[in-house]
């Protein structure tokens, strides 16, 4: 079985997947989210199982912790107790 090349960065990804355009289409989302995430450096956690599966078809695979799996701070900072 071939080895499947490790894309570790956001920008890494999208280019495997054929650009913004492409990684826009696979996810369901307008293509500057592409753009948003490039720049966060991570995408949502909710995206990483459809991601894996089209990288493999390509011939690789991605780190988890290009996932971002931490609730948003908005509701991190609401939940702490006084």
């Amino acid at each position: 079985m071939p080895r499947r090349r490790v894309v570790r960065t956001v920008d890494g990804i999208v280019d495997v997947l054929g650009g913004n355009k492409a990684a826009a289409a696979l996810l369901c989302v307008v293509p500057s989210m592409m753009t948003y995430w490039r720049r966060a450096g991570r995408f949502p956690a909710r995206s990483m199982e459809r991601i894996q599966a089209e990288l493999a078809r390509k011939g690789a695979t991605a780190s988890r912790e290009l996932f971002d799996f931490d609730p948003p701070k908005i509701y991190q900072d609401t939940n702490k107790r006084a």
